[in-house]
């Protein structure tokens, strides 16, 4: 069996619609593609995905279709670990595509710094397709006030941070830490990359390792994913508060007041109006990081864009109070 210097973990599920450009930038990269075991680990794809990878399994010997039973990403993440033995582990998302060196520059850091326990980049962050839902949903990711302010997603100099995008990892990390926990569906990259600060080891991102990453093509995917997302933040604040920082905490204390004080007004009314402040800070706030938008990105989003701010924290929040209480 060939040894390979870099294994590629790609988790999916029902991913038809971008596998193939993602395998393809993958294959594209400049670090040789000889040397990668690029794994694709499907939870049980009811589309197109497994014949789309068939496809590109002809072309090149080093693609695989591995099963995963347990459908989840960290799962995913170990099965690849353990599937190969390469010295580098590097998680991408099949929902984007790689730039040339983004591989090449994730193993330079590895190999040059003994101390980074994470590598990653930045998302260049695009819409799923020409509609204003989606061009609204990719814009929301790239704003602190839409969804946080994650330096990968805001754009950042060099340095280190708290977390990176899927991540790039030495062996040795992974071997010293342990696997991901498979009892988290989502926002076990928050645990891991806690779990590696705790360890003393550092996360580094470049600016110059970047993706290309799809955002949701409707509001609707966006709060759909939002609320998952906060499910997660909920659990996770249960099981490890540390990796939990307080970006993610607001949505969750604006729905706590909104509907808290909401509650209270029934036997306070003067509370209500203290409900109306928090709406009204809240739709300037919403205006004035819509303005500062739609200069950028234009003017036909100023409708859309405040909706969109506030069913996604609201779901978000939601998430994260549905997540607290289910794992009381």
């Amino acid at each position: 069996m060939k040894e390979y210097s870099v294994a590629v973990i790609i988790p999916t599920l029902n991913e038809e619609r971008f596998i193939k450009q993602c395998l393809e930038s993958v294959v594209a990269q400049t670090f040789p593609f000889s040397e990668m075991d690029v794994m694709v680990i499907d939870g049980g794809s009811q589309d197109r995905t497994r014949e789309i990878v068939s496809e590109m399994q002809s072309r090149y010997f080093n693609i695989r279709f591995i099963h995963n039973s347990k459908r989840i990403q960290s799962a995913a993440f170990n099965i690849g670990v353990k599937e190969s033995d390469a010295l580098y582990i590097i998680r991408l998302d099949a929902h984007a595509i790689y730039n040339s060196r983004y591989i090449e520059l994730c193993v330079k850091h590895l190999s040059e710094h003994d101390d980074y326990g994470n590598v990653g980049g930045t998302w260049n962050i695009q819409s799923q397709n020409s509609s204003i839902q989606a061009e609204a949903n990719a814009i929301l990711n790239k704003l602190s006030f839409g969804i946080g302010g994650a330096s990968f997603r805001v754009g950042t100099k060099a340095g280190f941070v708290d977390t990176v995008p899927f991540g790039a990892f030495h062996r040795r990390i992974i071997e010293e830490i342990g696997e991901m926990r498979e009892d988290l569906a989502r926002g076990e990259d928050n645990e891991y990359n806690a779990r590696i600060r705790r360890y003393g080891y550092k996360i580094y991102l470049d600016p110059n390792i970047v993706c290309t990453y799809f955002a949701r093509g409707t509001i609707k995917g966006s709060m759909q994913q939002m609320y998952a997302n906060g499910v997660s933040i909920g659990k996770l604040l249960h099981i490890s508060p540390r990796s939990i920082g307080f970006r993610h905490l607001v949505p969750l204390c604006f729905v706590v007041s909104l509907v808290g004080m909401s509650i209270l007004s029934i036997f306070f009314p003067i509370l209500k109006w203290i409900v109306v402040a928090i709406l009204v800070f809240y739709l300037f706030a919403a205006i004035g990081a819509t303005f500062f938008a739609c200069r950028k990105y234009g003017y036909k989003y100023f409708l859309i864009l405040p909706i969109s701010f506030f069913c996604i924290h609201c779901s978000y929040g939601l998430g994260t109070i549905s997540g607290i209480i289910k794992n009381k």
